[in-house]
């Protein structure tokens, strides 16, 4: 990946509360502890994705400079803050207040403003992977934040409320995405996961009623297979502030650990990587 720009993929969805957040941030860890060089982005309004992981060292910028600052390396390199983790670095969310999302409104580039960023060489010689973290309701910050990217992941509850918003808001904002192409952007790739799964029988028939929804349609909106749990390891990871994979890395019971589970979800958004059979090391056992 590294001569080449980064791929960029942002976790979206019209309603909070879904796992976005938990998603993402465990994706970077894993991805990072692969070996590969990590920028997350939090372009949320509330700055969970922010406070997800230490930070070792917090620059003096952060989102809102970014999207409205000029595209030079200085003004790029003061909104890159670092993690604890190896190869994990971050753009922190820093007040991003309602004069600020008008600002960006009111751009007439704002769909490209985090594109035309992304495109400078400064992130091809320095990450392979970008993953941002979106507010979740539609707006501006979340367009401009999917215009950007490759890929749009969005995790599904499988209960009632939170898959029948998916299937109406999600195509909703798909249709308004292809807009875009009249401007020559590339609309994104849609990338389902069911998460939060339990044993429920209501989980097994929503969790069937969004298999459903995916059967009759292109390969640009795809439900991926990886099924993420819900498991207390996930909500433990994010209070100990580390990636879930290095959290629960075995179990007892017959379930999947979730270090093979977001293994899988990591090869069926990077397949080449199953076929290397690359693994995490923990970040060396956390050293």
């Amino acid at each position: 990946m590294s001569s080449n720009p980064p791929v960029v993929i942002s976790a979206v969805s019209t309603k909070g509360g879904v796992g976005k957040t938990t998603l993402i941030a465990n994706l970077a860890g894993l991805m990072a502890d692969l070996g590969f060089r990590v920028l997350m982005v939090d372009a949320d309004v509330q700055p969970s994705h922010t406070k997800y992981y230490e930070l070792e060292f917090e620059n003096q910028a952060g989102i809102v400079e970014l999207l409205l600052g000029e595209n030079s390396v200085d003004n790029i390199q003061k909104c890159i803050s670092s993690t604890k983790y190896q190869n994990l670095d971050i753009v922190i969310s820093n007040n991003i207040t309602a004069e600020i999302q008008i600002k960006v409104q009111n751009r007439h580039d704002r769909a490209y403003l985090l594109k035309q960023k992304f495109m400078q060489p400064f992130f091809a010689e320095n990450y392979d992977l970008i993953l941002i973290d979106t507010q979740g309701a539609v707006g501006t910050l979340q367009d401009t934040a999917a215009f950007a990217s490759k890929v749009i992941l969005s995790p599904i509850k499988p209960e009632v409320l939170s898959a029948r918003e998916f299937m109406t808001g999600k195509n909703e904002s798909l249709e308004r995405l292809q807009q875009g192409r009249i401007m020559g952007l590339e609309v994104p790739l849609l990338r389902a996961v069911i998460y939060a799964h339990d044993r429920t029988r209501d989980s097994r028939l929503m969790s069937e009623e969004i298999k459903n929804h995916f059967k009759n349609l292109d390969g640009s909106r795809s439900l991926l297979e990886t099924v993420v749990p819900m498991a207390k390891s996930y909500k433990e990871s994010a209070t100990l502030r580390m990636p879930v994979h290095c959290h629960e890395q075995t179990t007892t019971n017959k379930s999947e650990s979730a270090y093979e589970i977001m293994h899988q979800l990591v090869y069926e958004l990077f397949p080449m990587l199953k076929d290397q059979n690359i693994r995490a090391s923990c970040f060396q056992n956390m050293e």
